[in-house]
């Protein structure tokens, strides 16, 4: 019986293979990271509601974007803070609340430094256990940012956090305010009552979930790929019964 691949194709099939089970079974492992959806309002005006805080965070049913907390890449100690907002780059973050592990909040000694191209405020980082309340929420965090807009807009931020030679990781601040509510809060400039509109006002939005980035639309081939494919696929066909034929010859 005859094979369809030849003896002199298999030591290539066998070093790709290789290269294949080489690459994910020695690959190193992914960092931490903890990205939040920003899907609940605390205080401020959405369309023609207004909020004015409370001991909940309303969802209405849009994202005001996300914050990311991940393990830094060239400093194990320190993590990096990302936040997103909806639009393109048309409103400020005024401040932002992160919450920290209760079980190793021993010190305030936080600091934070800015990514190039941002900038913090005369008070960059305020750290006081169970001691914010974000616009009004009666839920408390942990610690206070305070970025500086270098331009019309500052979203986009990039920051790094430290804590002296405490090794801090991104799973140390996965945890919710004292209502159990929300994993951060952040204050959005430059807002015009709907995510990724400008405007005069500003709003307090906070993050009750993880983000899930939306499914990828089907991919519907032209008509003409879809040709070729059943061209491809009768000449296999045909193939395959030559090969069978002749392996009862």
């Amino acid at each position: 019986m005859k094979h369809l691949f030849s003896t002199s194709a298999i030591p290539s099939f066998l070093a790709a293979t290789a290269v294949v089970i080489s690459s994910s079974a020695f690959a190193p492992a992914n960092a931490a990271s903890f990205k939040y959806n920003l899907d609940c309002v605390i205080s401020g005006t959405v369309g023609t509601q207004s909020y004015s805080g409370s001991s909940s965070c309303a969802k209405v049913n849009t994202s005001f974007g996300t914050l990311t907390i991940k393990d830094n890449a060239t400093d194990a100690k320190s993590v990096d803070v990302v936040i997103d907002l909806a639009g393109a780059s048309v409103h400020k973050i005024q401040t932002f609340d992160l919450n920290y592990n209760d079980t190793k909040f021993q010190n305030n000694a936080f600091k934070i430094v800015a990514a190039s191209g941002y900038a913090m405020g005369s008070k960059p980082i305020t750290a006081a256990e169970n001691n914010q309340k974000p616009g009004g929420y009666q839920g408390k965090l942990d610690l206070e940012i305070n970025p500086s807009s270098t331009g019309p807009t500052n979203d986009g931020f990039t920051a790094t956090i430290s804590l002296n030679n405490v090794d801090l990781n991104a799973s140390d601040f996965n945890f919710k305010d004292t209502l159990n509510k929300i994993f951060a809060a952040v204050h959005i400039g430059n807002y015009g009552n709907n995510p990724g509109v400008s405007g005069a006002n500003s709003i307090w939005v906070g993050s009750s979930s993880y983000y899930v980035a939306p499914p990828k639309p089907k991919y519907v081939p032209e008509p003409g790929a879809t040709a070729a494919l059943a061209l491809f696929a009768l000449g296999a066909l045909g193939l395959i019964k030559k090969n069978k034929q002749s392996a009862y010859q």
